[in-house]
């Protein structure tokens, strides 16, 4: 599944941890290898097809035949077991067409309709301002809360992790935006979904893939994983880079979370649930096509829409339709180009791999000159983006002009820029610790080594510092240098001491002063910390920023949460006592 709230920092990072597969896959993708087409396939895994790394399986079919699969790498590091086209990996968001297709043929089947309401199928759903409907969570338009997010800030209880999800989108009455006025993707939207196939079906969402899906295409090796203990022969273990080594990526209760992620299978079985959707076996054609038709469009780059649980997009003027999954100890990505019949399967279980640049790389390969554009055209650089011949040395002072928080324009997350060793560095959240390198290419451009992310600190006239962060076929990010410094005094501080309570998380949160800010302490949970921003604002792990507001004595009142997936969450103070709460 995909993680969190992403600022234009955190957009960054994704960018970064995929570098070093862009540069070996723009190194290898030309070059013939020793076997021909075979040997430039071969080349592109080159450098994890060893038994000391994790690594990749591909499988490439044409014309729904199997034309090519191979394993690079090991799956389980302690055991020294390889990589095979028969290894099982956790596809993570590559399962929510698996979930989309589930709904598609209960709604085949007349059993409901995509434009039913939510609150039809979902227990407590309750009355709320907008109407919500199963096409809105289909193509991620619905305008929830992220749920992962009001999970992590609501007191714990003793229900399943799924069941958590469901109950707390039940209650969350509040919107990030109107149903079906922007695209913003939802993992909670899908958990939703197959909350809605088990209600209608009366079977346990694994049970009813089994049998409407897997089963009836040959998918042998595919399952959805409900149960953490569950033993999978075959399974490619996740892993995470230590420094010059490894670690494995160790499970957490969210990886019983279905719907939005959850299937595990092989490149093998990915290819025939491709074949499929071009060729249709199970379900209704009329909804399969519907399910590859573009709804709305994404914002991920120009040519970037979004259908019903996959992508569709365009690479060297060809179509394609895929989904990436991606997660701690897990990249995938499985993509058909229609015109071609053409199916790339890669599933990887070490997650600084790009499986996306990888497989449009094993495109370029099959498709040879017969596609409308050279295998080697890359975007076209624009004034913004084009980077310069090299990096430049800039003075201390220079340097120090950038540092700040940064608020995006467009989202209000915060973030900040920093100095550690002389260096320039950007973190996604309020902090310093973490971050990465941007390297000057001129006085007031910066890089980030090994990708065509640019960023650029502009002063428009009358306004404070501005940093537009911009790549191709992407809409340029804008943050804004927070020009007020907050540094209140301990006295200060205790103003905003109480407890605090959410409607939307019917959650009891108690704000105490500490280390020269604020904390958040949660019945069973660890607190977090909030830091000053800016006056009467405060920044900290998932609240993003914290803005307080005060009455016509001057006394606070509340404070209303406002990061990426959680816009505008209330808390409501409801007394200044402190009262004692139980810590883990």
């Amino acid at each position: 599944m995909t993680l969190g709230p992403r600022t234009v920092l955190t957009r960054w990072a994704s960018v970064i941890a995929a570098a070093a597969t862009v540069l070996v896959v723009a190194a290898c993708s030309g070059r013939a290898g020793s076997n021909g087409a075979t040997g430039r396939l071969d080349d592109l895994f080159a450098m994890w097809n060893r038994p000391e790394s994790p690594g990749c399986a591909l499988g490439v079919a044409r014309n729904g035949v199997l034309t090519y699969e191979r394993g690079y790498g090991t799956a389980n590091l302690d055991l020294a077991v390889p990589i095979t086209p028969a290894s099982v990996f956790d596809v993570a968001s590559v399962s929510k067409q698996f979930t989309a297709m589930s709904v598609l043929l209960l709604a085949g089947q007349g059993k409901l309709s995509l434009d039913d309401d939510v609150g039809k199928f979902i227990p407590d759903w309750g009355p709320r301002e907008h109407r919500v409907t199963i096409r809105h969570l289909l193509t991620h338009t619905g305008g929830l809360r992220d749920a992962f997010t009001l999970q992590g800030l609501a007191p714990d209880t003793s229900e399943g992790i799924q069941q958590k999800i469901v109950n707390i989108l039940a209650r969350a009455r509040g919107f990030n935006f109107p149903p079906g006025t922007k695209f913003e993707y939802n993992n909670g939207a899908y958990t939703l979904l197959a909350a809605i196939v088990e209600h209608v079906s009366g079977q346990p969402f694994s049970a009813f893939t089994e049998a409407g899906l897997f089963k009836p295409l040959g998918m042998t090796h595919t399952h959805v994983h409900d149960d953490a203990a569950r033993i999978v022969p075959n399974r490619a273990t996740g892993y995470v880079r230590a420094g010059n080594g490894f670690r494995v990526s160790l499970r957490s209760q969210t990886d019983t979370v279905v719907g939005n992620a959850g299937v595990f299978s092989t490149v093998g079985d990915l290819l025939r649930w491709e074949q499929n959707l071009a060729d249709v076996r199970v379900g209704d054609p009329k909804l399969v096509a519907a399910m590859q038709t573009p709804f709305v469009a994404t914002g991920w780059s120009e040519a970037s829409e979004y259908g019903f649980g996959v992508e569709i997009g365009r690479h060297r003027g060809l179509r394609t339709i895929g989904h990436a999954g991606g997660d701690e100890g897990r990249r995938s990505y499985v993509v058909r180009y229609p015109e071609r019949a053409l199916a790339i399967a890669v599933l990887c279980n070490l997650d600084d791999i790009d499986p996306v640049a990888l497989s449009r790389s094993v495109a370029d390969s099959f498709l040879g000159d017969g596609a409308p554009e050279p295998a080697d055209a890359a975007p076209a650089a624009t004034a913004a983006t084009a980077p310069s011949s090299g990096p430049v040395s800039l003075s201390p002072q220079e340097l120090q002009s950038k540092v700040g928080l940064y608020r995006n324009l467009s989202d209000g997350s915060v973030g900040r820029i920093f100095i550690r060793d002389g260096k320039l560095m950007a973190s996604e959240d309020t902090g310093e610790s973490g971050g990465f390198e941007l390297t000057p290419i001129a006085a007031n451009r910066f890089a980030v080594a090994g990708t065509p992310v640019v960023a650029e600190f502009v002063t428009p006239a009358g306004q404070p510092q501005e940093l537009r962060v911009s790549r191709p076929g992407a809409k340029p990010q804008v943050s804004q240098l927070i020009a007020v410094t907050f540094a209140p005094s301990q006295a200060e501080l205790r103003a905003f001491e109480g407890t605090y309570t959410s409607g939307e998380i019917h959650g009891t949160y108690t704000l105490v002063a500490r280390d020269g800010g604020l904390a958040i302490e949660i019945p069973t949970r660890s607190a977090i910390g909030l830091q000053p921003l800016f006056n009467d604002a405060f920044g900290g792990n998932m609240v993003g920023v914290a803005t307080f507001a005060r009455d016509s004595r001057g006394d606070v009142t509340g404070f209303t949460a406002n990061a990426p997936a959680i816009r505008g969450l209330s808390f409501r103070r409801s007394s200044t006592i402190r009262p004692s709460l139980p810590h883990r």
